[in-house]
């Protein structure tokens, strides 16, 4: 006699299925099967049978009559096993005592446990033959029949879970095996119906890079990411994001086996093969696609080993790391979010390479750039810190805020010093050597990141105190970001050089006093010009008149305005408005359009980025104009200047 509980219930006598008759018997032995060898309670089987809904007064009379409508089923097919199955009367319950040879759940265990004996003791290929066994039982889901008539135990969830463990073990010894391909689509189906297991989506991002589609291996570990953000708020576990780094950067341990019984490798850094003869010793990442796929994909980037005794004696130079991480969320359309992560790669690769960097890999959401000095020194390693941050703040400037249709462009940036060995021979202009610590550390910063953040280690900080300005986030997730440049003093030309454009200002305020119309004018120029400038000394010769400053997170509405202009005309000043997203330029527009006449002033300053961001914008105002602001011309030496040969108040502090 054999019990099967590995599919839909069945009683086999050989080759033969004996009947079992209705529900109640069925479930009273699948749920004895489930603890067989165990006294289960009367309780419990009740429970079992009639679930959450009140028992009927004859639930005990009905438990009874299935127990001893079983005894009858076994004694009639009983004959020539060595031990019959016995359903025995116990103090509190039942017992249902078999042979574990007889029931295929138990068969099941022993082979799955022998399989993960043989993997742990390095034999892959007996592993795999093992657990092929043990799955091979399977028919199904776990006493499928009974499941469909409304039974739920938590028996079955246990053994369910066994069943993708030793789904997962056999995964494991195939790829340990090189047999990737052989397991890419059931790892593809198994991830696809339980899409919150680390372990399955580690397995199929291995088995898709070894297939040479390491674009679909990252997507997978972002779905994966995304799904556990927005579900429990938690980020991926420690390997699965060292498996990310080490797909970023085709660390050589992640290739496939190449002999029978070799172990599954780990993911730590190994050292790189040197180049072949007559190549590029550092090519540049991002230049080829994928043969058939036509997407991006990396070229190799050379990992190092960190431990102390590995570069003993030798040169070593300071290298940072900046990650940059772009998207969407879940919310944006195809096309625009391909189109604005092209053109915010386009502009990495600009400032990283204005500030001596390198690209080593990017995929299309994540960026990583390296920046190596020429030495360890604190001083050299400050410049390689110094010019990481520096490409990191001119991104934060210059990375687009939304695309048509007012999806909002999200970013966070994170940044990572550490020193690292020179390899002998290794050119100047040579990709920097990356350290796979250093890239998990550049990846614990940016998940702690918020939006819009830059984030940095302790060693970066301390590297650039001096020059940018850092604020300590504290809470649950304490971290360094970072706020701009330190204040340097600046001598600016006074005031009185831009009095033409002080005495425009000041007669449109005075129109719009007379006729308590809104007017906008948008001071616009280059960098550096002196727009900030203008604006705040404006604000201080303003008489007369309410000023406002149009904060970040403090929105203005018409009925505000209304409120303050009841007495005197309202002057709201815009600094940066190319640095506001739509609904920020949205909100100016709708202020110009208010239901009354009312006397209003905005005047913004913006660099030429928002006009080629929005063409039309301002432009369907009856009142409105733009000042374009000019350079002030340096005032002429003075004699005595002239015969020193000192230089100008303008050419000092330029």
């Amino acid at each position: 006699m054999e019990f099967l509980v590995l599919g839909p219930l069945r009683l086999m006598d050989g080759e033969k299925q004996i009947a079992l008759g209705g529900d109640r018997r069925r479930a009273t032995l699948g749920l004895l099967l489930l603890n067989a060898n165990r006294e289960v309670a009367t309780s419990k089987l009740l429970e079992g049978l009639w679930g959450a809904a009140e028992a009927p007064a004859t639930a005990r009379k009905i438990l009874q009559n299935a127990v001893r409508a079983l005894r009858v089923t076994f004694a009639g097919h009983q004959r020539g096993d060595a031990r019959p199955p016995a359903l025995l009367t116990c103090t509190h319950g039942y017992q249902l005592q078999v042979d574990p040879e007889q029931v295929d759940m138990f068969r099941f265990h022993r082979r799955a446990q022998a399989g993960r004996a043989e993997l742990a003791a390095g034999r892959p290929a007996a592993a795999a033959a093992a657990l092929r066994e043990a799955l091979a039982l399977w028919r199904g889901r776990p006493l499928a029949d009974l499941v469909e008539a409304g039974h739920s135990w938590a028996e079955l969830t246990a053994l369910q879970n066994a069943r993708l463990v030793a789904m997962e073990d056999y995964y494991e010894a195939q790829l340990a095996n090189g047999r990737h391909h052989a397991v890419l689509g059931p790892l593809e189906a198994l991830t696809e119906a339980e899409p919150l297991r680390e372990r399955a989506v580690h397995q199929l991002m291995l088995a898709l890079y070894r297939s040479g589609r390491q674009t679909d291996a990252l997507a997978a570990y972002q779905r994966l990411r995304i799904r556990l953000a927005e579900q429990l708020g938690l980020e991926p576990g420690r390997e699965l994001r060292q498996l990310q780094h080490a797909l970023l950067v085709h660390d050589p341990s992640l290739a496939a086996p190449t002999g029978p019984g070799r172990q599954a490798p780990s993911y730590a850094p190994a050292p790189a093969p040197a180049p072949a003869p007559g190549t590029e010793a550092g090519p540049r990442a991002g230049g080829r696609t994928e043969p058939g796929h036509g997407r991006p994909v990396l070229r190799p980037v050379q990992m190092v080993r960190t431990s102390p005794d590995s570069d003993a004696g030798g040169e070593r130079s300071s290298v940072s790391a900046l990650l940059v991480r772009v998207g969407f969320g879940a919310t944006g359309r195809y096309g625009d979010v391909g189109e604005a992560l092209e053109r915010t790669a386009a502009i990495v690769r600009e400032q990283v390479e204005r500030f001596d960097g390198v690209i080593a890999g990017s995929t299309g959401s994540v960026m990583l750039a390296l920046f190596r000095s020429s030495a360890a020194r604190h001083g050299e390693a400050g410049r390689a810190a110094e010019r990481a941050m520096s490409a990191a703040l001119a991104l934060r400037e210059r990375i687009p805020l939304d695309v048509p249709g007012g999806e909002r462009l999200q970013w966070r940036m994170a940044v990572s010093t550490c020193e690292a060995p020179v390899p002998a021979g290794d050119a100047p202009r040579a990709r920097p050597p990356v350290a796979g610590a250093q890239l998990v550390a550049c990846e614990s910063l940016l998940q702690i990141a918020d939006d819009a953040q830059i984030v940095v280690c302790d060693r970066t900080r301390e590297l650039t105190a001096a020059t940018v300005r850092y604020a300590r986030e504290v809470g649950f997730r304490p971290r360094w970001t970072a706020q701009g440049r330190v204040s340097v003093p600046f001598v600016r030309p006074e005031p009185h050089d831009r009095d033409p454009e002080l005495g425009v200002l000041s007669s449109l305020l005075e129109r719009v006093r007379r006729r308590s119309r809104p007017h906008l004018v948008v001071v616009q120029s280059a960098p550096g010009v002196g727009k900030s400038s203008l604006l705040a000394e404006f604000e201080r010769r303003v008489e007369n008149a309410v000023t406002v400053r149009l904060e970040p997170g403090a929105p203005m509405t018409a009925r505000r305005v209304a409120q303050l202009a009841a007495h005197l005309p309202v002057v709201l000043f815009a600094d940066d408005l190319h640095l506001a997203d739509n609904a920020v330029l949205q909100m100016v527009e709708d202020l110009l359009d208010p239901p009354g006449p009312i006397p209003l002033l905005v005047v913004a300053a913006a660099r030429p980025e928002l006009f080629r961001r929005r063409p039309g914008w301002g432009a369907g105002q009856s009142h409105a104009s733009r000042m374009t602001l000019d350079p002030v011309p340096p005032e002429p030496l003075s004699d005595t200047a002239q015969q020193h040969g000192l230089p100008s108040l303008c050419q000092a502090a330029g």
